[in-house]
């Protein structure tokens, strides 16, 4: 039988300050901590999906699509229900975020913004 691939377990992210980083993805995802090496990396997720939280090098430049390479991954995407999207967007507005969106895809609606060190991100939740 061939290898399938059941979900994603986790993406591997350079932050430049990883306890700032939990902070940041706590409180604005409310992913918590799931176990950590020493010293790293920091597994934070929820819903079974994590992120491995890495040092960055201290002259690393800022995540930025203009700047990224042409192959590489776009960005980590988080499944939410209509209601949590709602509220994912008042909440980020309250945090003071910026975001763009929602976008309607058809099938589902996305808001995009980025973490503190420019990493892309999503929030999306299919259309009812």
């Amino acid at each position: 039988m061939p290898f399938n691939a059941q979900a994603i377990d986790h993406v591997e992210v350079f932050v430049r300050d990883i306890p700032a980083a939990i902070r940041w993805y706590e409180q604005v995802l409310g992913l918590k901590e799931i176990q950590r090496w020493d010293p790293e990396p920091v597994m934070v997720g929820a819903g079974g999906t994590m992120l491995a939280l890495f040092q960055a090098p201290p002259d690393s430049p800022q995540a930025a699509e203009k700047d990224a390479p042409p192959l590489r991954w776009h960005r980590v995407a988080w499944r939410t229900d209509t209601a949590g999207l709602k509220a994912a967007q008042k909440h980020l507005a309250s945090l003071g975020i910026q975001f763009r969106g929602p976008v309607d895809h058809g099938s589902t609606w996305s808001i995009y913004f980025r973490d503190p060190d420019g990493h892309p991100l999503e929030i999306t939740a299919p259309v009812v």
